[in-house]
């Protein structure tokens, strides 16, 4: 078992006046022998998906011991401005589906694309939003759909290429981020306030921290989780 700590340090830097509110910085690193990732290959359309061995994202930690694909938010918040942006997308490319984690406001609009020009399927795992099970044949480009309910982590999968697996995560606000490849992540615009932060992994587990945030200026909260 896995077991998990969590370092929280603080500071503050100067911000222009007008700033909407503090930032929230920080890295999820590994303490201790990175975790080998997860392979698959490819069985089925490989003209397209490729042959041999691939890695999933499933387990993405870099050389520095970054963790990517970590979901961020805060947890007791209210307030704030949505992202006003239309649409947000989940691509089908090489068999894989990209982003591995989308962010998606309440009430938005995702668009499934399929660029891989053969037939995919969409399925998702949900209890909040209702699930829905669609065939994505190759002339079908674009698939919409909207989820009503948040906060919630939906898995996604592809039952014709069952290595394929991504994350929705239906946000009730707009203080999450997904970490990058070295396990970076900010937080913008946050109003002052002490905040409980979850830091989330599909594999390695959800971790909370308390973080206070000043009206201007940026704070710093460093998630560790440790293995064996």
């Amino acid at each position: 078992m896995r077991k998990m700590i969590l370092l929280l340090t603080f500071f503050v830097l100067w911000m222009p006046q007008g700033a909407m509110g503090g930032t929230i910085t920080g890295r999820i690193l590994f303490d201790g022998i990175i975790p080998a990732p997860i392979h698959y290959t490819p069985s089925k359309d490989t003209q397209v998906c490729g042959t041999g061995d691939h890695v999933s994202d499933e387990m993405v930690v870099g050389a520095d011991k970054g963790i990517g694909y970590v979901v961020v938010s805060l947890k007791n918040v209210d307030g704030g401005r949505m992202n006003a942006q239309a649409s947000v997308i989940l691509d089908q490319q090489g068999c894989r589906f990209q982003p591995h984690v989308v962010l998606i406001p309440r009430g938005a609009t995702l668009e499934i694309l399929n660029n891989d020009k053969i037939l995919h399927n969409v399925r998702t795992t949900s209890k909040k939003n209702p699930p829905f099970n669609k065939a994505q044949p190759k002339f079908l480009k674009k698939i919409k759909h909207t989820f009503k309910a948040a906060p919630e982590k939906i898995k996604v999968q592809c039952d014709a290429h069952s290595w394929m697996s991504a994350w929705i995560v239906v946000q009730e606000h707009p203080f999450y981020a997904v970490t990058d490849a070295s396990g970076q992540f900010t937080l913008t615009d946050v109003p002052a306030g002490t905040y409980t932060i979850e830091s989330w992994h599909e594999k390695l587990g959800t971790q909370t921290a308390t973080v206070t945030v000043p009206a201007t200026g940026t704070v710093t909260a460093d998630f560790t989780i440790k293995g064996e």
